[in-house]
């Protein structure tokens, strides 16, 4: 309920993963480019080390809304396959793209974000 009405961009990650860890600084970018800064960015890591997770976090400067999904429980339930991966959902909490593009991919992924007021 956390959305509160707002479409979200829900990412998939792991503080070992070299991929998704060059990804977070074009999320960061991402986010504060947006004009629609009504867009929810939630990070989900499939750590299982807490202590490593914590510290990638502060590491990389994450802000927003940070999960832990440990057992992958959460990615299992959403059919994640692999990491960095990444959910769009629409206002309504409708999921809107399945394994969307990159943030580092260019525009592509902004222009859909702006696109979901």
């Amino acid at each position: 309920q956390f959305l509160g009405d707002r479409p979200a961009i829900v990412v998939f990650y792991a503080s070992w993963c070299g991929p998704c860890c060059k990804e977070m600084p074009h999320m960061k970018k991402l986010e504060e480019e947006l004009e629609n800064k009504d867009v929810v960015f939630v990070s989900v890591s499939c750590d299982t080390d807490v202590d490593a997770w914590k510290r990638k976090v502060k590491e990389l400067g994450l802000e927003g809304y940070q999960l832990l999904d440990k057992n992958n429980t959460l990615g299992d339930a959403l059919n994640v396959k692999g990491v960095p991966f990444y959910l769009i959902y629409d206002k309504y909490g409708n999921l809107h793209t399945y394994d969307a593009r990159r943030p580092s991919s260019g525009r592509v992924l902004k222009e859909l974000l702006e696109g979901l007021k």
